[in-house]
């Protein structure tokens, strides 16, 4: 995969264990194939953020190094010890310790969590920790909900503040372990929380106690409050342009819970010890590598996100197996990468990257380059191209909605070729007749992607895919033309009262803008009669309710973390004022 920032794809280590190898840079490369690695970061030889990388090759530490500054300002070096945050590579870490609990036969994973937080509102359907571990139960997204309500919490307070965001709403995203959620950010909090009140210990206390500490992690620990000092912690930054670089926030908004700094060497002495686990352990490493699954038994096979209890993502790289993890969060930018056939794993932090895996799968490649059965880029040329007809093509030709994931998509046809592409986007992707109604996306990289048509219950849908990745569904709609005066039924000031949050609605440009003073402003497109695009992530998607005189009443989010989260129509304006900017 050539730009994995673009499927922001997740992998995370496949166990843990007591420290048994050690993580200081093994001599066993020859000093040709040295000169290589160093190559893949030349470009650090100007002064540039933090960047620490860190590869294994058959359970061997062959290379560990620190470039850039852990601090512009003063022109303080990165160095092995450098602490970054590491954003969803605590995933693994959280699964970890609740795994650990229940191999200790001190929680089951088919407990009700509210066995262990009976604080949260009962709400029809039992949610377990399962069900936590397969991102299956149904749980607001807090993060969504923290956009929605246009409030960030900062410091020791925050993971109560996020904590009542949760248990404030009233109904679930679907009930637990029908539906896979490719979000699902609550549930590591609700894991965290059970593991405190399991062990009797904050999070932080017991991951030190029972996983940093053992395995000598020095400079790993889970920050309650991100304004404390940190020793060794590198300043975040986000490029301005031309060299120029500005501090960023870093993991200020992150509650403590799941706010993880770590240091190279840290990630490298766990990274040994996953080689082999420990006498005793094995069940739990084979535990945190079987593949989540819905409670009908079918495996999930999501096209970006989670894969296995361990929070990694299963995928393919130009033909091989790999495991891996990315994330980034205020400036920081971590990503891990396993080829297990090949015993090959590296990792990438970095304070001033949007995506840090660039450097790590360039590394990685030169001692895979052999081993790869696919080139870099797909050879087109060589697909086994069907003659479909014109006709044909017209009848697949259309716009698409997944609401899962708010993306609108069209499909078109030109000189006789079918087109993907993004509503309102850049000009789309050719599409690649192989049979039926299955067609392959020409894009640039080693990823297959795949769209086919099908009859759906509701109409025509188009299945998309990556590899062997379970299909997203997006179904047809008939778009529309609202004139500005149309557009005013929409009008009006909404408010949800969990989230004591109002957004006023006017006309603009041919649509709609909507307002908080928090949040600012979002701009919706009508998709279809009811349904609009917005364009903040938070807002991807609404449908708008209406009463029995087709009076609009309110409006539904449309999304993966709060679908139906319902905001009720308080105020409609006597006459709305048309807003053309």
């Amino acid at each position: 995969m050539k730009n994995h920032g673009l499927m922001a794809m997740r992998f995370v280590l496949a166990c843990l264990a007591p420290l048994s190898l050690p993580a200081h840079a093994s001599n066993s490369i020859d000093a040709a194939t040295m000169q290589k690695f160093d190559a893949v970061f030349s470009d650090f030889s100007v002064p540039r953020p933090a960047l620490a990388v860190a590869m294994f090759k058959n359970r061997e530490l062959v290379y560990q190094k620190a470039y850039g500054h852990a601090n512009l300002e003063h022109g303080i070096p990165a160095t092995v010890d450098t602490s970054f945050q590491i954003d969803t590579l605590a995933w693994e870490f959280i699964a970890y310790s609740a795994l650990m609990l229940e191999s200790q036969g001190k929680i089951k994973l088919s407990d009700d969590i509210r066995k262990y937080l009976p604080e949260l509102p009962d709400l029809g359907e039992k949610i377990t920790v399962n069900h936590l571990l397969s991102s299956t139960d149904g749980v607001a997204g807090y993060k969504v909900l923290q956009a929605l309500a246009g409030w960030e919490a900062s410091g020791p307070g925050q993971n109560a503040a996020v904590l009542d965001l949760i248990k404030s709403q009233k109904t679930l995203n679907f009930k637990p372990g029908e539906e896979f959620s490719p979000g699902g950010d609550s549930r590591f909090i609700l894991l965290a929380r059970i593991v405190e009140v399991v062990s009797g210990e904050s999070f932080d206390v017991f991951s030190k106690k029972n996983i940093f500490t053992p395995l000598g992690m020095a400079n790993t620990r889970f920050v309650v409050d991100d304004a404390q000092f940190m020793a060794n912690r590198a300043v975040p930054y986000r490029s301005a342009g031309d060299g120029v670089y500005k501090h960023d926030v870093g993991g200020r908004n992150t509650p403590g819970l799941v706010n993880l700094y770590s240091s190279i060497r840290d990630l490298s002495l766990w990274r040994a010890s996953l080689a082999a686990p420990a006498p005793g352990n094995q069940a739990l490493a084979d535990k945190l590598n079987q593949p989540i699954k819905l409670d009908s038994g079918v495996v999930i096979r999501d096209i970006a996100r989670v894969s296995t209890y361990g929070q990694q993502h299963a995928g393919q790289e130009r033909g091989i197996s790999k495991k891996y993890q990315i994330g980034g969060v205020g400036g920081y930018a971590s990503s891990v990468f396993s080829f297990p056939d090949h015993d090959v794993s590296v990792v990438v932090l970095s304070s001033g990257l949007d995506y840090s895996g660039s450097y790590g799968m360039r590394l990685a490649s030169v001692l895979l380059e052999k081993q790869f059965l696919e080139p870099l880029t797909i050879d087109y040329s060589r697909i086994g191209r069907v003659k479909v007809a014109p006709a044909q093509l017209a009848q697949y030709a259309g716009n698409y909605w997944t609401a899962v994931r708010a993306v609108p998509a069209v499909i078109y046809v030109k000189d006789d070729v079918l087109y993907y592409g993004r509503a309102g986007g850049a000009p789309g992707r050719e599409l690649i007749p192989l049979g039926g109604a299955r067609f392959q996306l020409k894009i640039e990289g080693d990823d297959h992607y795949f769209v086919e048509f099908v009859d759906g219950k509701q109409g025509p849908e188009m299945h998309y895919s990556m590899g062997a990745s379970d299909p997203v569904v997006f179904e047809s709609y008939k778009p529309v033309s609202y004139t500005d005066r149309e557009l005013e039924q929409f009008a009006g000031t909404f408010h949800n009262e969990e989230l004591n949050a109002s957004y006023v609605f006017t006309v603009s440009k041919g649509g709609l803008s909507a307002r908080n003073l928090r949040v600012g402003q979002v701009d919706f497109k009508p998709l279809d009669a009811n349904r609009f695009s917005g364009n903040k992530p938070f807002m991807g998607g609404l449908r708008f309710e209406r009463g029995s005189n087709q009076e609009v009443t309110g409006f539904q989010i449309i999304g993966d973390e709060a679908r139906g989260l319902q905001f009720k129509k308080i105020h409609t304006p006597a006459s709305s004022r048309i807003v053309r900017n």
